[in-house]
């Protein structure tokens, strides 16, 4: 019963700030209006069935302190697979000349962030939020294909956990209870810092403003 609750709990914590992932069709214009000289690039990466705006209260703040900021809008949903999805990625940042890139990202997210990070080393460091790295068995619940790359089992999962010389540049940032990955332990990775937070709720994580400024010192910390 427990569990159920923080799964209702998850979802009307979307629903109070809907305005800010279903209003905004475009990121704000400070985004890339507001740059401090020195502030390495930040690519937003969302979610499966969730777009950039899912992650606006991060990039909000991480682009107010000086950060230029992208999206990938043609992302959309993220339904794609990993590697198509990277090379979409990919588009944005040799459109705009990036390097040094540092990824925040939530979710299938984290796995396309992990993705670029071992095939383009233009990737410096991967900051991401409830990422399923082992993957989640709650997959086989959903009928669509685009949710079957996520399982423990698919071929991608495999491949990226074959890669565990990138996980130093890696920090997962896991809820105590995620409502959308299971088994527990999914998002930990050994020899990357697993930061966990005590907030109930896959995608609560992206509203709380501890987790904002964690994001925000670990963009600023080297190394």
């Amino acid at each position: 019963m427990r569990h159920i609750l923080h799964w209702l709990i998850d979802y009307a914590h979307i629903g109070r700030h809907w305005d800010k992932i279903y209003l905004h069709r475009n990121p704000p214009k400070h985004y890339l209006g507001h740059i401090v000289e020195g502030k390495d690039p930040v690519i937003l990466l969302a979610g499966i069935t969730n777009t950039w705006r899912s992650l606006k209260k991060i990039g909000d703040k991480i682009s107010l302190e000086g950060y230029p900021v992208y999206i990938v809008s043609r992302l959309g949903r993220n339904f794609r697979d990993i590697p198509t999805s990277a090379k979409i990625v990919e588009e944005i940042i040799d459109e705009n000349n990036l390097k040094d890139i540092i990824v925040v990202a939530h979710s299938k997210g984290g796995l396309v962030g992990k993705y670029l990070l071992v095939h383009d080393k233009r990737i410096k460091k991967l900051i991401a939020i409830a990422t399923p790295f082992a993957g989640s068995i709650i997959v086989k619940l959903i009928p669509h294909k685009a949710f079957k790359e996520l399982s423990p089992k698919s071929q991608i999962i495999a491949d990226s956990n074959s890669h565990p010389e990138v996980n130093k540049n890696i920090v997962s940032i896991i809820p105590s209870f995620d409502n959308h990955v299971f088994p527990k332990g999914s998002s930990y990775l050994e020899g990357t810092k697993n930061i966990k937070v005590n907030i109930h709720g896959h995608h609560k994580i992206l509203f709380v403003d501890e987790v904002v400024e964690k994001v925000l010192d670990l963009l600023s910390a080297r190394g």
